[in-house]
């Protein structure tokens, strides 16, 4: 019985790795499409192809930066913006990516020291965490000064990440910031295509927001990094 429960799993094991396989190799192939559009000047296609990949949530810095470049180039600026960001969360180190930011919004408003940050205290609480785990599994005793240190990075990895994660880009040209959460509100002033904005809270359809203001804007407005 172990004998068939084991070539069963072999079996499975081996259909479920094809299976993935193949559909690298698809989305690969649609990569390699897409990428032929952009540079015979077929953007608009180019981007479509993206997209398509992106609908498998298929994480790439290199898909995510090409679909900005495409974005960029048929003149949806705060999509550009959008995934440029996106990318340089995955890369945060990337000058490139932030050389394309800047040119599209004209400020260095990435934040990408915070990601560098987070990824820092969230190496370091690995390595302490995983030396703590090593060192209970052999001793069988809580080690509390690498329980502390592991505690001391786990902090500051979800609060930075927390800011991170609040971070939306404006997608449209010029959107309205009102004063409350609805339209009969008064519009305080408009916000740029691209612009980024930190959320403060949601309410319906509604973001409240922070930049260099503070403001509700409509949710069909902006997207999450």
């Amino acid at each position: 019985m172990k004998k068939l429960i084991i070539i069963f799993l072999l079996f499975q094991s081996y259909f479920l790795y094809s299976e993935v396989n193949t559909d690298f190799e698809r989305l690969n192939n649609l990569f390699e499409s897409a990428n032929k559009l952009y540079n015979d000047g077929k953007y608009l296609e180019a981007n479509y192809l993206y997209r398509d990949i992106l609908s498998s949530n298929f994480v790439s810095k290199d898909l995510y930066y090409n679909l900005a470049s495409s974005y960029a180039a048929i003149g949806s600026n705060g999509y550009a913006v959008l995934y440029y960001e996106k990318s340089l969360n995955i890369s945060p180190f990337d000058k490139e990516i932030k050389v394309m930011i800047n040119s599209l919004t004209g400020n260095n408003d990435h934040d990408s020291s915070i990601i560098i940050m987070m990824y820092i205290s969230l190496i370091l609480f690995l390595i302490f965490f995983t030396s703590l785990i090593v060192l209970l599994l052999k001793k069988r005793k809580l080690n509390k000064f690498l329980l502390i240190l592991s505690l001391i990075f786990l902090v500051p990895t979800m609060l930075l990440n927390n800011n991170i994660s609040s971070d939306y880009i404006v997608t449209i040209e010029n959107a309205n910031l009102y004063s409350g959460s609805s339209i009969k509100s008064k519009v305080i002033s408009e916000i740029n295509e691209g612009r980024k904005l930190r959320v403060i809270e949601e309410y319906d359809n509604w973001y409240y927001v922070k930049g260099n203001f503070r403001g509700w804007i409509n949710k069909s407005s902006a997207e999450k990094i």
